[in-house]
């Protein structure tokens, strides 16, 4: 089980850094070609919003690596606190859409296309996943 958690681990790490990787690569394109991009309305400054993401990208992938050698957190599959730790997996998945959503919404404000009606639907959104997490989280707190 020990090897097996550590492995998912890296395995999820691996994505994130992949996906910083394709970001950053993503900003220094938008960088060269701002001035050939009229379909972008904001192009001068789209290449910080790839830049920062893909940097808050990397910086998950690190803390996802970290995560593989705390050894608290390889425990056996039989131990008592196995209910701890699929909380934990329900909080990392909520904190995987969180961060997707508001990484949308940020690049969405440096690309220029984040007008108000699109702002209020991103933040109904991310309202609505909040909501749902916290009745699940209920739920299942009463129910174990």
């Amino acid at each position: 089980m020990k090897a097996s958690t550590e492995n998912k681990y890296k395995a999820i790490s691996a994505v994130w850094a992949i996906l910083g990787a394709l970001f950053l690569i993503g900003a220094s394109a938008v960088f060269l070609m701002r001035n050939d991009m009229p379909q972008i309305p904001r192009a001068d400054i789209a290449y910080i919003g790839f830049l920062v993401v893909g940097i808050i990208f990397l910086i998950l992938a690190i803390a996802v690596s970290c995560m593989a050698k705390d050894k608290d957190a390889l425990i056996e599959e039989n131990d008592e606190r196995t209910t701890i730790i699929t909380g934990k997996a329900g909080n990392l998945a909520f904190l995987t859409q969180t961060v997707l959503l508001c990484s949308a919404l940020f690049l969405l404000c440096f690309m220029g296309f984040a007008n108000a009606p699109v702002m209020i639907t991103l933040m109904c959104l991310i309202a609505v996943s909040v909501f749902v997490y916290l009745i699940s989280v209920l739920y299942y707190n009463k129910k174990m």
